[in-house]
């Protein structure tokens, strides 16, 4: 199978807390004047004209001291990507700022510090978990669920929070209150803090009975690597089965590594897809 990934933003940022090391990601270094907070809202802005694939719908002008922190620049700066007419929003979803260690951490241990949750939002102001990952701070000390409302955080209001900083910024701070709407509509609050979080990127697969013909199902939760060798076991088992289709639930996957991505596309199209297109990889007319 011929394989490209299909890129639209997903830019990764390596500057948040600025590097320790002159590790080739291009971020500010720790302890040199490139690593104050204005220089770093500098770095992100001279990026996205760079490198991001929308950079043409940036505007021409932005006034760094409006914003307080890196996050809240890129959180403003997206927001000028694309509508996505399924969703009536920006359709850049995956842009954000983290630091190298972190990311490694995440993709090749698929951990992280955090709360645990997933969201989306269901309308302008209804924020909804869509994911709780077992063992977090979410799910022990939160006692959240998938579908509940966040009403609040630190008791202020989504759509305040929207209006300014976003909730991807307030989500950054630790410990958090959060005001929850459950799925007894019954309101509840607690306060939660961040913790060491990992991921189950494959928490479920089994075969379906399908009137006597074996189906497939994996539920896929991101695109990290720890679940490359899965794949293994899971499709020795589907093989086994004499599974011919496959379903993939990729419900509110968050995305990640296209090498995990390639290799599932691998077992799934095999021999079959030789010579076919998988992804592709689409730049801007800067970086062509």
């Amino acid at each position: 199978m011929r394989k490209f990934l299909y890129l639209l933003a997903a830019m990764t940022l390596t500057l948040s807390g600025c590097s320790s090391s002159s590790g080739g990601d291009g971020g500010p270094q720790a302890g040199t004047a490139t690593c104050t907070n204005d220089a770093q809202k500098q770095f992100v802005l001279d990026a996205m004209r760079d490198v991001y694939f929308w950079y043409t719908a940036l505007p021409a002008n932005v006034d760094l001291s409006q914003f307080a922190t890196p996050e809240e620049l890129l959180t403003a700066l997206i927001s000028f990507s694309p509508i996505n007419p399924l969703t009536n929003e920006p359709i850049d979803r995956f842009s954000f700022i983290n630091s190298a260690e972190a990311d490694a951490q995440f993709f090749g241990e698929g951990k992280f510090e955090g709360f645990g949750f997933s969201f989306r939002f269901e309308a302008a102001d209804d924020l909804r978990f869509t994911r709780v990952f077992s063992g977090s701070p979410a799910d022990l000390v939160g006692g959240f669920a998938r579908g509940q409302r966040i009403i609040a955080l630190d008791g202020r209001s989504i759509a305040d929070i929207q209006a300014n900083e976003g909730v991807g910024v307030v989500f950054g701070q630790s410990p958090l209150e959060f005001t929850i709407r459950g799925l007894d509509n019954i309101e509840f609050a607690v306060t939660v803090s961040h913790d060491i979080v990992t991921i189950d990127p494959l928490p479920q697969w089994r075969i379906i009975d399908m009137g006597g013909t074996p189906v497939g199902y994996v539920e896929f939760a991101t695109f990290i690597s720890t679940a490359d060798p899965v794949f293994s076991t899971i499709f020795a088992d589907f093989n086994a089965a004499g599974v011919s289709a496959v379903i993939i639930d990729m419900r509110y996957n968050g995305g990640g590594l296209v090498s995990t991505a390639e290799l599932l596309g691998d077992y799934l199209g095999g021999f079959n897809s030789n010579n076919l297109i998988f992804s592709k990889t689409l730049f801007n007319d800067k970086n062509t």
